[in-house]
């Protein structure tokens, strides 16, 4: 029989499906009622994002490798992946956290939920063609085949 979860997780980017993911678990969350858990996935190193300056690179591009810089863009880019979240949820009673996390999303993702108890994913789809889907797949699809807590994808 399967248990309830303590938590769900909504891995979430800015991007409409990430919003229909989070409005999804806030439905499953107050039938559950349990909270939800927004994860925003950032680099954990500016080379990660930038690459490794080969050239002359202009100031505004080595801006971000100070450390302070860095970490400005990482709460500025979750702010708007988080308030896009919430906007897609609307008003509601469950309660939402908001967790930055580090490192390759997906790998990030399967490492959050498996020190999270027992969760359950609820993560948007990219949508891409089924082609191109094979030849590069997605985040969604890592955390699906990786994740050893139940997962739902959000179309």
């Amino acid at each position: 029989m399967a248990t309830k979860p303590d938590v769900l997780l909504v891995p979430v980017d800015g991007s409409e499906g990430a919003g229909r993911a989070a409005s999804q678990a806030a439905v499953l969350a107050a039938a559950f009622e349990v909270p939800v858990r927004l994860l925003y996935a950032f680099p954990e190193d500016p080379v990660d994002v930038f690459g490794v300056p080969t050239e002359a690179p202009r100031p505004e591009e080595l801006e971000y490798f100070s450390p302070d810089a860095f970490a400005r863009l990482r709460n500025q880019s979750a702010r708007k992946a988080f308030d896009a979240a919430r906007e897609a949820v609307g008003q509601t009673d469950v309660d939402i956290e908001e967790a930055v996390i580090g490192g390759n999303p997906a790998e990030a993702i399967v490492a959050h939920a498996e020190r999270a108890g027992q969760p359950m994913i609820v993560i948007g789809s990219r949508g891409l063609s089924g082609f191109r889907e094979i030849l590069l797949g997605s985040v969604s699809q890592r955390v699906l085949h990786h994740a050893s807590c139940p997962v739902t994808v959000v179309r």
